[in-house]
C-alpha cells in the first residue's frame, strides 16, 4: 500500500506553474487547462535554460520558494477564513470557512519553521 507521501507526489507536477487558487477564477474549464498549459510551456521554457546557482545552495532557493508559495496559500486561507465573519453562509459552509482559517495559522506556523530552518 502506498503511503501518503508516495500518493501526494504520485498527484505533484512540477510543471503546473499556476496556482489553483487563480485558476478558479476562470469559470471556462477550457480556458482554465489552457492556462495550465502555458504554465507549463513556461516552466520547461525556464528549466532550458542555464540558471546562474549564484552564491546559496538550490535546496536553500527551493525552500525559499517553498515557504513564499505556502505564505501565499496562507494569505488566501485567511481571506477563506475571513468569509465566516464577512459573509452570510449557511451552516456547512460557514463550517469550511472557519476551517479555512484554521489552515491559514497552520501553514503561517510552517512558513515561520521554514524560516527559522534557512536563518
Amino acid at each position: 500500500m502506498a503511503s501518503d507521501l508516495e500518493v501526494t507526489a504520485a498527484r505533484w507536477n512540477e510543471a503546473d506553474s499556476f496556482r489553483e487558487t487563480s485558476l478558479q477564477l476562470f469559470e471556462d474549464p477550457e480556458n482554465r487547462e489552457t492556462i495550465r498549459r502555458l504554465g507549463r510551456l513556461l516552466y520547461n521554457l525556464g528549466t532550458d535554460t542555464t540558471r546562474d546557482p549564484g552564491t546559496e545552495s538550490s535546496i536553500r532557493v527551493e525552500l525559499r520558494a517553498v515557504a513564499a508559495d505556502l505564505r501565499y496559500t496562507a494569505g488566501f486561507c485567511t481571506e477563506v477564513g475571513g468569509s465566516a465573519q464577512r459573509c452570510s453562509l449557511n451552516p456547512a459552509d460557514e463550517v469550511l470557512a472557519r476551517f479555512g482559517g484554521k489552515l491559514a495559522r497552520k501553514l503561517g506556523a510552517l512558513v515561520e519553521s521554514i524560516e527559522a530552518a534557512l536563518s
